[in-house]
């Protein structure tokens, strides 16, 4: 019996046999074949910077990633590392790494089991893999093959360099954090605690230590519970390694991390370029897919220095004395014709990493009426410059929106509706060109200009014809849609860098030249564009209200924009502006700046009321330091499509029969309106929510006035704050702070929008 069953299992044996051997073969050619193709090891690769370099306009390096303040990048020694800090990194990474050869087999057969047993990805690199990764492979996946050239390389590293030396050159490349300010281990401890890496303390040395096996998730400004959790890990397994007693470890456990971490004045973390950097940056992610941080590249940028530094001194408060520090800004500046970005406002006082104000979206007010309104005008229902609207009693449903000075002025023009932001000229014409076109229409221009329209919930609601959005426009969407609009409608995607190289593979992005190539005729003809600009330009020159700041700049078209709070608002803030803008272009510039409060400043009740003429003020500043720069540029010429009769435009082949010279441009007395309440309009969403009627017209004047003497502009003046509806969570109305930007949305957060 026994014998037969033998003999049935010796076959057996024989093809296990050889399927073994054959895997084994197999295993060592693919192994083999791995090894050829395997980048030979090079001891230079490992001991260079690694660090990704970012140039300005001129050529010259501007930020070295990892540098301190002085853009200087400290890589320190073994004999700098405390033994607190060698001791916590070892537990956390490689508890076997002064014993192993550059591999730990008994390490990836734990890891293999566990990720077998989970399905997760945990790693069982080792320190040396890690820093072989980092150098050779920064940015491939996690494949077999990778690992193998990985485990090949490390093992030769281990033979060429001492395990001191390679536990420095893996703390000098590594990041310890979400900020560009945190790779490395010397910039890590400046960014982190101010302090040198010999003065690191044993729960200093554990949170970074934790912070390396997810830098994004642990970092504590950011994370501060996750960092801690991961810190007291760190301490316990350097007791389970004998690094520290127990005692040691339950003394650590009882400092506060929040207590030891610096603020981001003490380590001088808000460098003049920090929020241009942070643009930069997350562009290359966008554009290639890499981590400046982690893949050695260089970055060539269109940042102007000398405005960056500029920008950045006036968001400061080093141009003007800001009484409020509660106060936030945003900005940006762009070539008009090419779509460059030369400078931004991160936000005031900016530090690396931090929300970027350039970026965020904010409550437009009337700074949409020119293309939004008016501009779809042209385009859809031909228009001319000379088209005449009915100001008078408006209503649908919830929504009765009103004028930021609470009267109605008869039949008039649109140059006149727009150089005045008046209300319900803009919504009439806005609910014809929706009827026309639809939400898909609105849509389709709107995102042809540049304007993200993901989460705008319902463009086709009329509180949009007065800024009142779901989710806004950043500074850096308006200077794009108003370069687009002063270029004959010409889009040229926004952009900070011409190129990159990457250093490892010598591969190139040419950013710019792709841009200019993809350059494309947006959803406004060249000649509905042209009339915009040409109706924008013709009465800015005659520098009323805060437009009065942009005298002495040449060709230049504005508008501005004042968003306020809903009639509703239970915090006394009912009526009162909370959002101002001003955007201007000239043949070479557009800049575009917001100011406003955020979470912090809307608790404490604060309003923009007094700073109307802010963002006049700084745009003016900075389109005069842009024109020392003698430039040659003139606006794209009027197109053949376009004619002229008189002082109005109109396209070619259209009617020109409703024009301004038939009608009246001022109401009479009679036409004044007595209703002061203070309707919410709510129309049909709660889009923002407009108080139309409230105005707050106490802050007239403040700054300069857009109207005559009140700063209309920014001020509820007497307008009501309807443009702007209740979206998502700022009742931010909408008002242009313009000549009069008084927009009024539905409902919910009235504007002004002067």
């Amino acid at each position: 019996m026994k014998t037969r069953t033998l003999k049935k299992l010796k076959p057996i044996r024989i093809i296990g046999t050889i399927a073994l051997a054959s895997a084994i073969v197999l295993a060592g050619v693919l192994g083999f074949n791995i090894y050829k193709d395997t980048e030979a090891f090079d001891a230079d690769k490992l001991l260079s910077s690694g660090a990704s370099v970012m140039y300005d306009s001129n050529g010259e390096v501007m930020y070295t990633y990892g540098s301190d303040e002085n853009g200087t990048r400290e890589n320190i020694t073994y004999d700098d590392l405390p033994q607190v800090l060698v001791d916590a990194v070892i537990a956390a990474e490689d508890s076997r790494f002064f014993e192993h050869n550059g591999f730990d087999l008994p390490r990836i057969a734990k890891a293999a089991i566990s990720n077998l047993a989970t399905g997760g990805r945990q790693g069982g690199s080792t320190i040396t893999q890690q820093l072989i990764k980092k150098t050779y492979f920064p940015n491939a996946e996690k494949t077999y093959t990778r690992k193998l050239s990985e485990v090949f390389l490390a093992i030769q590293a281990d033979k060429q360099l001492s395990k001191e030396e390679i536990l420095t050159l893996y703390l000098n490349k590594i990041y310890f954090g979400r900020s560009t300010r945190s790779i490395g281990i010397a910039a890590a401890c400046k960014y982190y605690f101010n302090k040198d890496v010999s003065e690191l303390t044993l729960p200093e040395a554990a949170l970074l230590a934790g912070s390396l096996n997810s830098p994004y998730n642990y970092d504590p400004y950011y994370c501060l519970d996750k960092a801690t959790n991961r810190r007291n890990t760190i301490l316990n397994l350097m007791v389970v390694h004998g690094y520290i007693t127990q005692e040691e470890c339950d003394q650590a456990k009882q400092v506060k991390i929040e207590n030891t971490l610096c603020t981001s004045s003490s380590t001088s973390n808000n460098s003049t370029l920090a929020a241009y950097v942070d643009l930069v940056t997350e562009e290359v992610k966008e554009r290639t897919g890499l981590d400046p941080k982690e893949v050695q590249m260089n970055i060539y940028t269109y940042c102007d220095k000398d405005t960056q530094e500029l920008a950045t001194a006036i968001a400061n408060g080093d141009k003007y004395d800001y009484s409020d520090e509660d106060m936030r800004m945003g900005g940006a500046i762009q070539s008009s014709q090419d779509g460059r970005i030369v400078a931004i406002i991160g936000g005031r006082n900016y530090s690396y990493g931090l929300l970027n104000f350039a970026t965020a979206k904010q409550q437009p007010g009337s700074s949409v009426k020119p293309f939004l309104d008016y501009g779809l005008a042209f385009e859809n229902l031909d228009w001319c410059t000379g088209q005449t609207i009915v100001d008078e009693p408006y209503s649908k449903g919830n929504f009765k929106p009103k004028n930021w000075d609470r009267k109605f002025h008869g039949t008039v023009s649109v140059t006149s509706a727009l150089e005045n932001s008046w209300n319900i000229p803009a919504i009439k014409t806005y609910e014809e060109v929706t009827k026309k076109i639809g939400k898909s229409g609105v849509v389709s221009a709107m995102e042809s200009l540049g304007i993200d329209m993901s989460k705008q919930k319902d463009p086709a609601n009329l509180s949009y014809a007065i800024g009142g959005w779901t989710t806004g426009i950043s500074p850096l969407e308006m200077a794009s849609t108003y370069a687009t609009i002063s270029n004959n409608g010409l889009y040229t995607e926004s952009h900070t860098i011409n190129y990159i190289e990457i250093v490892q593979t010598g591969r190139v992005y040419n950013v710019d030249e792709d841009i200019q190539d993809e350059a494309k005729q947006s959803d406004y003809s060249k000649a509905s564009a042209f009339m915009v600009r040409e109706v924008m330009l013709d009465y800015t020159k005659n520098g009323s209200g805060n437009y009065a700041y942009l005298s002495g700049i040449d060709n230049v078209g504005a508008k501005t924009g004042t968003s306020n709070w809903a009639s509703s608002k239970g915090n006394g803030m009912g009526g009162k502006s909370r959002d101002l803008w001003m955007t201007a272009y000239t043949p070479d510039y557009v800049c575009s700046v917001w100011m406003g409060f955020d979470k912090t400043g809307i608790d404490k009740g604060k309003t923009t009321s007094r700073y109307k003429a802010y963002p006049g003020k700084v745009v003016q500043m900075l389109l005069k330091h842009l024109q020392k720069n003698d430039s040659n540029k003139i606006y794209p010429e009027q197109p053949s499509t376009v004619i002229k009769d008189g002082n109005e435009y109109y396209k070619k082949g259209t009617s020109h029969s409703h024009h301004a010279s038939e009608t009246t441009e001022e109401a009479t007395e009679e036409q004044t309106t007595e209703n002061t309440d203070d309707t919410t309009s709510q129309d049909t969403g709660n889009q923002g929510t407009t108080d139309q009627g409230n105005t707050d017209q106490s802050s007239q004047n403040q700054g300069t006035s857009e109207q005559g003497t009140t700063d209309q502009g920014t001020t509820n003046q007497g307008t009501t704050n309807q443009g702007t509806t209740d979206q998502g969570t700022t009742d931010q109305g909408t008002g242009s702070q313009g000549n009069q930007d008084s927009s009024t949305t539905p409902d919910t957060s009235q504007n002004t929008n002067q």
